[in-house]
């Protein structure tokens, strides 16, 4: 089938934003790179979708299970091993589930990128956008969920005066976060903390942004110690970049393909709902809902969800 080109234009409509509004540094990243696709053919669809229901029905996924930490131990510790190995190259960040050559999800198709690197390269276009369209004026950045690290030097290099903070409950990811130190000094710190167990001795000032990038999906339907922690702490703004399982279009095989697989590998569902209940009752706002429409071969993991607690005057409404 005929090859086809994401354009800025594309980016902006799956960011949700104006085209003539991107940045002229995220355009001048976009005309750097390859991003031409061709739609699958309908044997290698199909062999696609067989794929993916085959492992749905052998649960060859990866699984959530509440408080085992042993596998992000393991592929964190892989991480944080390449970069002491590297000397602290900042590559050695790069998660090892993106998987090249694989076919990938987007507007609701397979499609195979001629980039083998498809992916990352858009991943990093699209955090370096959300970054700089929703993170700008905070004095404080908390990740939770950090994982490998990829993030942490992009918002420490987009926001110098900014203290950002990396956290997670497996130690190697705390360590690579403190490892960060050596590129950015003491403005850049890791801690430790658990969305089962939550630290409430965790300070969050009062113009903190918090961000999490595929890591609530880890917590199933146990979200809400983490929601009860953050409306107690009342960071300004709460950025989520997630796969959000309410989204996919049930009617669509593809997007069917994706309620399986986040099914069985049992990620988070019913947060929307949550949010959408405290938002009727005035406690918080909602400032975007925006389904990406792009992802991996599995699942789309770049859904937007932002939101803010409610402030009467210079108070915040309670839960």
């Amino acid at each position: 089938m005929s090859e086809q080109n994401l354009t800025a234009a594309d980016f902006a409509d799956l960011f949700g934003a104006e085209a003539t509004g991107l940045p002229v540094e995220i355009q001048m990243e976009i005309e750097a790179r390859n991003w031409r696709y061709r739609p699958l053919n309908s044997a290698e669809r199909d062999h696609a979708i067989l794929g993916l229901l085959r492992r749905v029905e052998a649960k060859q996924f990866s699984i959530v299970q509440n408080r085992d930490k042993s596998r992000w131990e393991k592929g964190w510790g892989e991480n944080l091993a390449a970069l002491q190995a590297s000397g602290g190259d900042l590559e050695s960040l790069s998660p090892k589930y993106w998987r090249p050559n694989q076919p990938l999800r987007l507007r609701g198709d397979f499609v195979q990128p001629r980039d083998a690197d498809f992916e990352p390269a858009w991943f990093k276009v699209f955090t370096r956008w959300f970054f700089s369209t929703y993170l700008q004026g905070f004095d404080h950045i908390f990740e939770f969920g950090s994982g490998s690290g990829i993030n942490i030097p992009t918002l420490a290099t987009m926001f110098g005066e900014a203290r950002i903070c990396g956290l997670d409950w497996a130690r190697a990811a705390v360590e690579i976060v403190d490892s960060l130190q050596q590129h950015f000094g003491p403005r850049v710190t890791g801690r430790s903390f658990d969305f089962f167990d939550p630290d409430y001795d965790l300070d969050i000032p009062d113009n903190s942004a918090v961000i999490t990038i595929g890591a609530i999906e880890q917590t199933a339907s146990e979200f809400q110690p983490f929601l009860d922690f953050l409306l107690a702490k009342k960071p300004r703004r709460v950025l989520h970049i997630e796969p959000i399982v309410e989204w996919y279009d049930p009617n669509n095989l593809v997007d069917y393909t994706g309620i399986l697989t986040q099914t069985v590998r049992n990620f988070m569902k019913g947060y929307p709902d949550a949010l959408d209940a405290l938002e009727g009752r005035g406690v918080i706002r909602v400032l975007k809902r925006k389904r990406t429409h792009f992802g991996s071969l599995a699942h789309e993991g770049y859904s937007q969800l932002i939101w803010e607690p409610v402030r009467v005057g210079n108070k915040e409404c309670g839960p």
